[in-house]
């Protein structure tokens, strides 16, 4: 997902392509899970009393409301990018019939320097273009994926950018053609200072830039590689079917990816235990199929980095954006080091939950404190995230909340049937970021609010700051901005607090989220490599191979053979559920931004306005004006040092000693 020129769709339609606008929080396959417990108590939000009525009519039979139900004030407004689909299909039309001009810029990029800015300029206007009848499509498509429209939309959408890196495939060899001194040259010329950073990025790339006919069929081919993803996405969110299960209180419940990650927390154990094993048994009857998805993603990407000379899918991944393949295999090894501290987590769950005998991969959501657990409504959280994010200044909280406000049109905040699950921040250049939520009430909502608005101001600073083509940043960076919202966020809960039962609580949820986004991420990192190095290997990616995998991995993570907890055979067959599999080395950057987070966080509470304003001005507006790990190093943490990862365990650490000392009083 980091070729040069694609939508920056992190975390959904698009995958491999991508370098521009949308960052999310995983989608619940990939989601660092929170720690939150179900909801029980009413709030003030509209929806919530909505769905009372709903389970009141249904024959308590509990389904989502139809989009026309919500207040349009709750929902994102996609027309800030194409006032209606009349207005985006003349616009396809358009770019579609201009498209093939570009193909003018072929031979003469290296005649002049006033004839290369002048095509740059028109390659990169088109590029935008492009990037809006996508984004438009997705976000119309992504409230409700049962609707075909939209989805033709979006894939005729996804074709005109295959036919536009076809157009443009003559670029990089052409530029290539230079000598290293003469392309430094160019960089260094005032006229091509928006395109420096794709001049220098050339030189380190040359020999993955192949010859022009090379380039336009590898262009040509990119669109088989959105496939196994389009085909996951639809299949897992729209057409897969699923049992239904009985609540506690003996309501139907229709067993879905959103149930599910609702119910799995629940505090009734044997409520979570039948969710998991209907969930998971369905999930095991299409693992065939998942898996024939998953080895096509895998052998798509592996196919690529060979065929651009790249050592291994891995270095093809990360070598664009300037970081070195050994950080990979580093961070696995940083973060598995510190297990012990983890497991020794486990234990303390276990007793907060009062579970009688072993401890089960079903007993893994729930939270460990959820008496004292509160209900936050979205109106709760307007009006918290400001006080939380403060010490970032006045400017941020002024966006901020100037964003969350009631028909900003900036979010679109609460479930309906058809809408895609998980959470994403989305934007395209020159408009406001849009951020889908599922919004339900929860803790979980609260964080995951704070997460996106992270992506969001990134992007909003970013591209206000930087010209189009700097104004991308990497997906390296991308999660520090999200993660360091929530670490401000856990902070400032955990500081006012004074009940020592809601503190409990609050530890609880910080220790799961670092639970779900450093050691279950790096648990997904660990599996993803471990696929790859099979393929490598000439081994088939068969479902059983990869349920094996999966089940070896989740037991090592959760101390299985130390009885610390039992990972049943059943649950290896996870790995089909995970979205992010297919986005192409992605998830172990929750890991590190988590780290880098919890580093500047500390800083800029302790420093206060310079490390505040340092932060902002080096990483926020900085986009991809400079390499991740040296935006990072400018904010003031350096990810290649050992530091901030013993940094982050250590704060593990003394909150599980926190939570172990409150839970003896």
């Amino acid at each position: 997902m980091q070729e040069k020129n694609a939508i920056f769709l992190i975390c959904t339609l698009t995958l491999s392509l991508t370098v521009f606008t949308t960052s999310c929080k995983p989608a619940e396959g990939g989601h660092p899970q929170k720690a939150t417990t179900d909801k029980t108590e009413s709030t003030n939000d509209h929806s919530s009393e909505r769905q009372k009525e709903n389970e009141k009519t249904m024959n308590k039979v509990v389904t989502l409301p139809e989009r026309q139900e919500i207040d349009d004030k709750y929902k994102w407004n996609p027309s800030i990018i194409f006032k209606n689909e009349q207005e985006w299909e003349n616009e396809l039309k358009r770019v579609t019939d201009e498209l093939p001009t570009l193909k003018d810029c072929s031979g003469k990029l290296t005649s002049s320097v006033k004839v290369l800015k002048k095509c740059l300029d028109r390659i990169y206007n088109f590029q935008n273009r492009i990037h809006h009848l996508m984004a438009y499509a997705s976000r119309i498509y992504d409230t409700d994926i049962r609707k075909s429209k939209p989805q033709a939309m979006s894939s005729s959408s996804e074709k005109l950018y295959t036919e536009f890196l076809s157009t443009i495939s003559f670029v990089e060899p052409e530029l290539l053609e230079l000598s290293e001194q003469k392309l430094r040259k160019l960089a260094s010329r005032p006229e091509l200072k928006d395109y420096d950073r794709e001049l220098l990025r050339l030189l380190r790339l040359k020999k993955h830039v192949l010859s022009k006919p090379e380039e336009t069929i590898l262009a040509q081919a990119s669109a088989m590689g959105l496939s196994p993803h389009n085909i996951y996405k639809t299949f897992s969110n729209a057409e897969m079917k699923f049992p239904q299960f009985k609540d506690q209180e003996g309501r139907s419940i229709e067993l879905s990816a959103a149930t599910y990650a609702k119910y799995r927390k629940s505090q009734n154990r044997e409520v979570r235990k039948q969710v998991f094993n209907k969930f998971w048994t369905t999930y095991k009857s299409y693992r065939s199929s998942f898996s024939q998805m998953l080895s096509s993603q895998i052998q798509y990407y592996d196919f690529v980095a060979k065929a651009r000379n790249y050592k291994n899918a891995l270095e093809s991944s990360l070598k664009p954006n300037a970081i070195p393949a050994e950080f990979y295999p580093k961070l696995i090894k940083a973060i598995t080091a510190h297990l012990d501290v983890f497991h020794r987590y486990l234990k303390l769950r276990k007793k907060l939950l009062k579970i009688e005998g072993e401890q089960y991969y079903y007993d893994i959501y729930p939270l460990a404190v959820a008496k004292t657990s509160k209900n936050y409504g979205y109106k709760e959280a307007q009006n918290i995230l400001p006080t939380a994010l403060a010490p970032l200044g006045e400017d941020y909280i002024g966006k901020l909340t100037k964003s969350l406000e009631d028909g900003s049109g900036w979010l679109d905040v609460y479930p309906n049937q058809g809408k895609r699950s998980g959470a994403y921040s989305s934007s395209v250049y020159g408009r406001h970021p849009l951020v889908l939520l599922n919004y339900t009430d929860d803790f979980d909502s609260l964080t995951t609010t704070a997460h996106e608005m992270g992506h969001a101001l990134h992007s909003a600073y970013s591209m206000k700051t930087q010209p189009f083509a700097k104004a991308h940043y990497s997906l390296f960076v991308a999660e520090v901005a999200s993660i360091f919202n929530e670490t401000l966020l856990i902070e400032y809960l955990l500081e006012k607090e004074t009940d020592p039962e809601h503190k409990k609580f609050l530890l609880s949820a910080y220790l799961d989220s670092f639970r779900g986004t450093v050691f279950r991420q790096t648990m997904f990192a660990e599996f993803e490599l471990e696929a790859y190095r099979r393929l490598a290997a000439r081994k088939p990616l068969t479902a059983d191979s990869l349920s094996n995998l999966y089940l070896e991995l989740l037991r090592k993570y959760h101390g299985h053979d130390k009885n610390i907890m039992n990972i049943e055979p059943l649950y290896g067959v996870e790995w089909a559920y995970i979205p992010h599999f297919y986005y192409h080395f992605y998830v172990y950057q929750y890991a590190s931004g988590f780290v880098a987070a919890t580093a500047l966080a500390q800083k800029v509470l302790k420093e206060g306005e310079p490390a505040a304003k340092r932060y902002i001005e080096n990483l926020l507006k900085a986009g991809g004006s400079e390499d991740p790990l040296e935006i990072l190093k400018n904010a003031g943490v350096d990810m290649t040092s050992a530091e901030p990862y013993e940094m982050a365990a250590k704060k593990f650490a003394e909150r599980v000693a926190e939570l172990e000392e409150l839970a003896e009083k």
